[in-house]
């Protein structure tokens, strides 16, 4: 039952929420007076995002918690549904559901590509679909977690590349085609993101045919680690000024603009800047 307090607010669901970035993302909009309803598959995880949120501040009746797989349109639907039960309306969507890779494309497998096209744009698909309806009322926002991986394609990161450029792309066609509705749908493309998971979750070793340095983030890019709040403020940013495209660090758009105009000094640069 949402009290009157809460329709005043303007309300996000954030997918992948729990943890992370996506972790950031919700504290960052509650603490800019949304309600947020944030979905993950692991409901242990979510509780323990939700102790953290509200350890300070945060009223625990603006957090809303919702376990769900974000590659099901029927748990989705389920999930919007929900969302709407207690708040009533949604204006934001963040995608932020994805998963990296590390290998050589002739090595990649086409099972993992599979796995890696669900993770990073499929889940973006599917909670697009699902809350477009409720979106166009409110005029709302999507924003989509890239990577600068979606708009480059250093070595050694497998089919992480293609699935992100597939996502750049999904976003573009989806922000024109929902123009006329006063939705916007924007896209943010971080480099690589400071973390506390393992060093090498990606088994990089002398028999996966890539140098050690591409497990690290970014695939061994020599760009200075972003903070996972830094992203959550450009999210917020793209949310807020309706952003088409915010890409960090924001000196990496020149090696865009190159490859624009010189495909070969672009890869040169490239090479020169990623693992090797």
């Amino acid at each position: 039952m949402q009290n009157e307090t809460q329709t005043r607010r303007k309300a996000a669901i954030v997918s992948g929420g729990s943890s992370g970035l996506g972790l950031a993302i919700s504290r960052l909009l509650l603490e800019r007076g949304y309600v947020v309803t944030i979905l993950s598959r692991d409901a242990q995880r979510l509780e323990i995002a939700k102790e953290t949120l509200c350890a300070g501040s945060v009223e625990s009746a603006r957090v809303h918690l919702f376990a769900a797989d974000a590659t099901s349109a029927t748990d989705l639907k389920i999930a919007v549904d929900a969302h709407l039960d207690r708040f009533g309306h949604l204006d934001v969507l963040v995608n932020v559901v994805g998963r990296s890779d590390r290998g050589r494309i002739d090595d990649l497998d086409p099972a993992v590509l599979r796995e890696l096209f669900e993770a990073n744009v499929i889940t973006s698909l599917l909670c697009s679909q699902a809350c477009l309806p409720s979106l166009r009322r409110s005029r709302g926002v999507i924003v989509n977690i890239g990577s600068l991986a979606s708009r480059v394609a250093p070595r050694f990161l497998g089919g992480y590349v293609i699935a992100k450029h597939a996502l750049a792309g999904m976003t573009r066609q989806l922000r024109l085609e929902c123009e006329a509705d006063g939705v916007h749908v924007g896209l943010v493309c971080p480099g690589p993101i400071e973390s506390k998971r393992p060093p090498n979750r990606y088994s990089v070793d002398e028999n996966s045919g890539v140098p050690a340095s591409a497990a690290q983030p970014g695939g061994g890019a020599k760009l200075k680690l972003l903070s996972s709040e830094a992203v959550a403020e450009a999210v917020l940013r793209c949310i807020e000024k309706r952003e088409i495209e915010i890409i960090m660090p924001g000196k990496t758009r020149m090696l865009m603009g190159i490859g624009a105009l010189s495909p070969r000094l672009a890869d040169w640069i490239l090479s020169r800047k990623s693992a090797s």
